[in-house]
């Protein structure tokens, strides 16, 4: 087999592997304070990082959240982006980790072509990078696929900052099919009993799903605005197979339905938690669940006391001693506390 062919496949499955987890990434400084850089520059470009790669002992430690085996240290200063240093694991004999850096003759010998004066420059990158701090807001175990409350867009320009975009971002509550804000936990808590409630059909239009146990929809194209309605979304029937008009119907049952969960990110509304979703719907009505009211917006407050004649519920099913904010099943209605 030609050599090139196998080089291009062993970087093809070196780049699935290292986004089929979640990635730690590199360490950044703007102004003194410390920021997580979501990537790792030096392997944009593939040489540098095969050196980098080279120059580390074959002791070291590698973890499935760093499959480069390094971590780079990087600042940016007078409008430029200067890799300080890099730094690996190792383990003492007790297998205990500490971290090492690589020696400064090395790294002058591997970016001996972005030296000015006595610093590195980051002149081969071109492009922009993601930097961010604060509480993280989203998680997908896969890359960098993260955000945090604070975050910047940097765009650089070969080692020079041409750009700084800053962004605070913020979820609005609401409901979402992965109520835990993480897109690959597929567990939704709801019953079927107030799926329906929430998402009414006109199954018996449908006589061909008469003996179905289940339709599975999935859901993409989602979009929703900052006061949580789903203004867009295309919905498809995966099982029993496809039906343009459930479908349909599906998709403007759930525009109907409010509030759902917005996450605001880097400047844009995102239907996280139900874009790219996959959800099962019951084609009957469960005998033993409690029928709900449509949902009603009322002038309830949050903290409103549960009585033995207005019992209060979350979405889950659990009984309450007092309304949260959100959507509360109190008296048997499902009400909007503000």
């Amino acid at each position: 087999m030609n050599k090139k062919i196998i080089i291009t496949i062993a970087l093809f499955l070196m780049s699935l592997a290292t986004y089929a987890t979640g990635q730690d990434g590199d360490v950044i400084y703007i102004d003194g304070t410390r920021w997580a850089l979501l990537g790792q520059p030096v392997s944009r470009d593939s040489t540098l990082r095969r050196q980098v790669r080279a120059a580390i002992p074959q002791q070291h430690v590698t973890v499935s959240s760093n499959w480069s085996g390094f971590t780079a240290f990087w600042s940016i200063r007078q409008d430029k982006l200067y890799l300080d240093s890099i730094q690996y694991l190792r383990a003492t004999t007790d297998r205990k980790t500490f971290s090492e850096c690589i020696p400064t003759e090395t790294l002058q010998r591997i970016f001996k072509n972005y030296y000015e004066g006595t610093q590195i420059v980051a002149g081969w990158l071109k492009g922009d990078i993601r930097v961010a701090r604060g509480n993280m807001l989203y998680y997908e175990h896969t890359g960098y696929e993260r955000n945090y409350e604070e975050e910047q867009i940097v765009s650089i320009d070969h080692g020079k900052v041409t750009g700084m975009k800053a962004f605070h971002n913020y979820v609005v509550d609401g409901f979402s099919f992965d109520q835990a804000g993480h897109t690959q936990v597929r567990s939704m808590h709801v019953t079927p009993a107030q799926l329906r409630e929430m998402f009414p059909l006109h199954l018996e239009r449908y006589p061909e799903l008469a003996n179905e146990k289940r339709i599975v929809f999935y859901i993409s194209r989602a979009k929703v605005d900052e006061t949580g309605h789903l203004v867009d979304c295309e919905v498809k029937v995966q099982k029993p197979g496809d039906n343009k008009e459930l479908a349909a119907e599906m998709a403007e049952s759930m525009k109907a339905f409010f509030p759902w969960r917005v996450s605001y990110i880097n400047g844009e509304y995102r239907a996280i938690g139900i874009e790219r979703y996959v959800f099962s719907y019951p084609p009957y009505r469960a005998k033993t669940m409690p029928e709900y009211d449509a949902i009603e917006e009322v002038p309830a407050t949050e903290g409103q006391s549960a009585s033995s004649s207005a019992a209060i519920y979350n979405l889950q099913g659990q009984r309450l001693a007092t309304s949260q904010r959100g959507v509360n099943i109190i008296g048997g209605k499902k009400i909007i506390v503000k």
